[in-house]
């Protein structure tokens, strides 16, 4: 086949497959490791198959990634000229690893029989998915499970293989489906496959269900979206109305709440110093009665040096206690956080109004009452080890405060709600979402999302979380199920490269 046909359908499957604000049709992603199987099935050569599937996973990446030109250009301080190469580059390197994997996938194709080719796939992909997570910092923001997260019958499966593990076995079916003609066995899998995902979709009807879960409470969390203007937000002239946005968007929460829940930097000041803004905040805590979890940036001074270390931060103001807690956010987001080569590099940090931050150490959870809350703020609710660690470390309720003001009306939102959605099912716990501009949601231990809210509007909702024990089998499982892919993949490596050698050898005898 062209390989213009081959990137034109990818690129559509892609597009409409992950989610946007357009058409979002999650079967038709399975389009996009088709196309790299049938090139790693029909390239002349690995070379080609690399090189082919380099520029289909460029392309397709593209599709997911435009939206990377929004912040860059609006907020980063450059100009377009310069803005919209970045999405570019970034999807050249994301792209890269669908080249590898359709290179890697060529090679087994010469050595594999058809059944352990869809074992074989599926492994590879999950390894891929998970090197995505861990070098350059990490971007997996393309795990391939997250395109189905809208359909939460779907994704029962990371709940026992984890996100990455679900991506995986989602390919192997398109695997299967390319070597239906050749195999019994790919039949076999691959309608075993199915089958059991739509059966884990019909019976996984509550959270409990082939888990240690157990429900030990329930809370009452007020979400306030603020819905205020990037442009305005490290204004200080606008500190005070943003202020009293947030107070009276909380006191027209209909109801009484367990905890209040304002959005990552909702509070543009240093809530540790002194000021009149400071006294009106607590104020209304103190009046309220409710404790208040909000995002608001902090520092540490290193007495020695007189100089400031600057935090992302998640506060909980309790009126009932008479010292702060506070989470400080782990991993960090380059040029949105923190500019990497900042002395070679013509950009500067996306957030306006404070210095580079630097990553916090504790990932101890924040308790208020009986919530016990593990914090991922912005895109740490991407990363499975991150909700891994919360989890590990007693939480009974995952919160992710964001602020996906940068990302404009574009696909990024739903596509982060998505990714953050699976961290619920992996865990077996509650997530509430509490954004500055949407989607802020309340996602249920299977994956449904609730409440949500609509983009760049203002909203005061009240949601009715659960709190849980135990663990699910990916999590009591954590490391066997994240790295046994990699090992499977090792060990079919080796394989490929022994049997390859062996055959060589004949022929030259």
């Amino acid at each position: 086949m062209h390989l213009a046909i081959l990137i034109a359908v990818a690129t559509v499957c892609a597009g409409i497959g992950y989610a946007n604000p357009l058409l979002h049709l999650p079967l038709a992603a399975l389009g996009f490791p088709l196309v790299l199987g049938l090139i790693a099935f029909s390239a002349g050569s690995p070379r080609k198959a690399f090189k082919r599937g380099w520029i289909v996973g460029t392309f397709s990446s593209l599709a997911c990634l435009y939206w990377l030109a929004y912040p860059i250009g609006v907020y980063g301080g450059i100009s377009w000229i310069l803005a919209v190469p970045c999405p570019v580059l970034m999807a050249l390197a994301v792209g890269a690893y669908y080249g590898i994997y359709t290179f890697i996938l060529s090679i087994a194709a010469r050595r594999l029989h058809p059944f352990m080719l869809c074992i074989f796939s599926g492994a590879l992909w999950a390894t891929m998915e998970l090197a995505q997570g861990y070098f350059f910092t990490g971007f997996p923001w393309m795990t391939f499970s997250s395109a189905f997260a809208y359909w939460p019958e779907s994704i029962q499966g990371a709940a026992f293989l984890g996100a990455y593990g679900l991506s995986g076995l989602l390919v192997s079916i398109t695997t299967g489906v390319l070597t239906w003609k050749t195999s019994n066995f790919s039949k076999v899998w691959t309608l075993s496959v199915i089958v059991i995902l739509l059966c884990l979709g019909a019976l996984r009807t509550e959270p409990e269900n082939f888990s240690t879960l157990k429900i030990t409470g329930n809370a009452t969390i007020g979400i306030v979206q603020g819905n205020i203007d990037q442009a305005q937000k490290w204004d200080s002239k606008f500190q005070v109305s943003t202020l009293k946005k947030y107070i009276k968007l909380s006191k027209s929460l209909p109801g009484k709440a367990d905890l209040i829940l304002w959005p990552e930097t909702a509070i543009p000041f240093q809530i540790q110093n002194p000021s009149g803004l400071r006294v009106a905040l607590f104020n209304f805590c103190k009046d309220s009665g409710i404790p208040l979890l909000t995002g608001a940036p902090g520092y540490v001074l290193n007495p020695k040096t007189r100089t400031y270390s600057s935090y992302n931060r998640a506060i909980l103001i309790d009126p009932a206690k008479t010292t702060l807690e506070w989470y400080d956010k782990s991993h960090l987001v380059p040029f949105g956080e923190y500019v990497p080569f900042e002395e070679y590099l013509p950009i500067g940090k996306l957030v306006q109004g404070v210095g580079n931050f630097i990553p916090g150490t504790d990932a101890s959870p924040i308790q208020s009452a009986n919530l016990a809350m593990g914090i991922l703020i912005c895109y740490e609710g991407i990363f499975p080890e991150l909700a891994q660690e919360r989890v590990a470390n007693g939480a009974n309720i995952l919160i992710n405060i964001s602020n996906d003001a940068w990302y404009g009306k574009t696909s990024a939102p739903y596509q982060h709600l998505g990714l953050v959605a699976l961290r619920a099912v992996e865990q077996g716990r509650y997530l509430i979402r509490d954004t500055n501009t949407g989607i802020s949601a309340c996602i249920d231990p299977l994956g449904k999302i609730t409440d949500s809210t609509e983009l760049f509007v203002d909203a005061a909702i009240l949601v009715k979380p659960k709190l849980l024990s135990g663990k699910t089998f990916f999590s009591s499982n954590y490391g066997f199920v994240t790295y046994g892919p990699l090992v499977l993949t090792l060990l079919f490596s080796i394989w490929i490269a022994i049997s390859t050698i062996v055959s060589r050898g004949k022929r030259n005898q």
